[in-house]
């Protein structure tokens, strides 16, 4: 395997390889939260809540010393890029929720840049999507609706927010330019136009070119949209996971919409039929060796800088209970093994930066986390900063 490039000014990166982790900032109190979901609602609740579907099923993770910690607080940050730094993690890609003008959960991002003491590296990913309940199988409860105007003064607004994080030092960047992620590029209308007002809004206020970086979530990669890019990343398992999905069931899935298209229901209780399915099946069981197996052999797409993506673990029953999908076999060993080899792998290819998008720091809901827990402590931070030190 080889992870193709355009050619870059920036030259071509050597090891030691520079693990960005993405950091999920719902941990502390908001007042919409409180609206949809409960007084004191963060995504702790889930994770306490979470009960074991079947023997033998670890729920619920329970974070080292009971530590349900609160991002509003500058000493939870402090602590979380302490324990980053020193296990060889490159830099937080911090979630970005921007809803044509409005923000949520912003509250640990924006302390980070107002304190220049939290020295460890960042970008941001914006979160471009529509919220619902879907949680609880309501996708058609919405609760705020993520909107993209094609409006040159609305992207102002959002450039004149996110500039202030392109200047400042701590910026990830690929040579001097510093990066940011769009989560779903698809959905953004103009999207050609806006990445052209930004770079012109940059050029005119002397910040370096911003480095655009578009998701790739699964499916067939969207080259066009790919190419107004300077880079993809690949966001696991999802990647590996929708294309293995898509090769081994295409039938059962178009027999299965089918059948369900004849029932004679509406859009709303065709959903909350599909729920029931779910949770009469399950939880839906993946190997996690076999997901890991084709990350490391995943193809960059043709003429785009591809930025690999890797997981930790992957356990969601705290936000879909019975038809939560689990990964069988993780261990801070066998992530070692396959971080490893994936490592090995970008230090062989030609990209500008030797960066792997690692899902996630912290996203303890979705049961993929680097943070320490009560079974295995320290041990997926500690076999990470193993690989990095070998690969330096």
């Amino acid at each position: 395997m080889a992870y193709a490039m355009r050619r870059m000014s920036a030259g071509t990166a050597r090891g030691p390889i520079k693990p960005v982790a993405f950091y999920f900032p719902q941990f502390h109190a908001i007042a919409e939260n409180d609206a949809w979901w409960g007084e004191g609602f963060t995504d702790w609740t889930n994770v306490r809540r979470a009960t074991a579907q079947f023997a033998g099923h670890r729920q619920p993770r329970v974070p080292v010393d009971a530590r349900y910690y609160d991002q509003s607080q500058p000493d939870t940050l402090r602590w979380q890029i302490d324990l980053a730094r020193a296990h060889g993690i490159a830099g937080f890609c911090h979630y970005h929720y921007w809803f044509d003008g409005k923000q949520l959960l912003e509250t640990p991002t924006n302390r980070v840049l107002a304190d220049r003491t939290l020295d460890l590296p960042f970008c941001l990913a914006w979160a471009n999507e529509t919220w619902s309940r879907r949680w609880d199988g309501q996708n058609d409860r919405i609760l705020i609706r993520q909107t993209h105007p094609v409006d040159r003064a609305r992207w102002r607004l959002h450039f004149d927010y996110l500039k202030k994080f392109w200047r400042d030092e701590r910026a990830l960047r690929v040579g001097s330019r510093p990066i940011f992620i769009i989560y779903r590029p698809l959905n953004v209308s103009g999207l050609p136009a806006m990445l052209n007002e930004w770079r012109t809004l940059a050029h005119a206020e002397r910040i370096e070119l911003p480095y655009f970086v578009a998701m790739h979530q699964g499916g067939p990669p969207p080259l066009e949209t790919f190419g107004l890019f300077d880079a993809v990343v690949q966001f696991q398992p999802f990647v590996s996971m929708f294309a293995r999905r898509d090769r081994q069931q295409p039938l059962l899935n178009r027999y299965a919409e089918r059948l369900l298209a004849m029932v004679p229901l509406g859009a709303a209780r065709h959903r909350a039929l599909r729920v029931r399915i779910d949770e009469w099946r399950g939880p839906t069981h993946v190997d996690y060796e076999t997901v890991w197996r084709d990350i490391v052999a995943a193809p960059s797409y043709p003429d785009v800088v591809t930025f690999p993506g890797a997981f930790v673990d992957w356990d969601n029953t705290p936000r879909y209970r019975r038809r939560a999908t689990i990964y069988d076999g993780a261990s801070p060993e066998r992530f070692e093994h396959w971080f490893g080899e994936l490592a090995r792998r970008v230090l062989e290819a030609q990209l500008p930066e030797p960066f792997v998008f690692l899902n996630a720091w912290n996203e303890w809901a979705e049961g993929t986390y680097l943070e320490p827990d009560t079974v295995h402590g320290l041990g997926y931070l500690e076999a990470l900063r193993r690989v990095v030190a070998r690969d330096a």
